[in-house]
């Protein structure tokens, strides 16, 4: 059985959500009118139950993190990309574990196409885990700016 964990919404069954670090670091990207990466934007449609959380990483602030927790014995989270947008930080890099373990980064690096965003982007998959409770961690840190559109 597949069960989705919505950002805003969290899981399908439970209603267990999703935690955000620092708390000031994050707007719901889809009610936020002074995000770069909102509404007038994106097609709030094209997003999982019409929402995203929206956070922007900057070297020297505290690293942009989430956790989800869950049982299963797989995982795909799914994210908006921007792409290619004026005046704003593009650039997504990402790192994530389960259960503290590191598994692996994703980065997307703007192509420079005229797609401005990325929509259901799988940014990270991870199958064979024992049928138990886990906790997955997406973070964003290091040298660069990240702009992270969690979906």
């Amino acid at each position: 059985m597949n069960r989705s964990i919505d950002d805003e919404n969290g899981d399908s069954v439970t209603g267990a959500k999703p935690s955000y670090l620092p708390d000031e670091g994050w707007s719901q990207g889809a009610q936020c009118p002074g995000c770069h990466v909102n509404p007038t934007l994106a097609d709030v449609s094209r997003a999982f139950d019409q929402t995203w959380h929206d956070g922007t990483y900057h070297p020297g602030q505290p690293d942009r993190t989430i956790t989800v927790s869950f049982t299963g014995t797989a995982v795909f989270v799914y994210n908006l990309i921007a792409n290619v947008i004026q005046y704003t930080t593009t650039l997504t890099n990402l790192s994530f574990s389960i259960d503290g373990t590191y598994m692996q980064q994703y980065m997307h690096v703007p192509d420079g196409s005229e797609e401005q965003i990325l929509y259901s982007v799988l940014v990270f998959s991870h199958t064979g885990l024992a049928n138990q409770p886990h906790t997955l961690e997406m973070r964003a840190a290091g040298l660069n700016d990240s702009l992270i559109l969690f979906d």
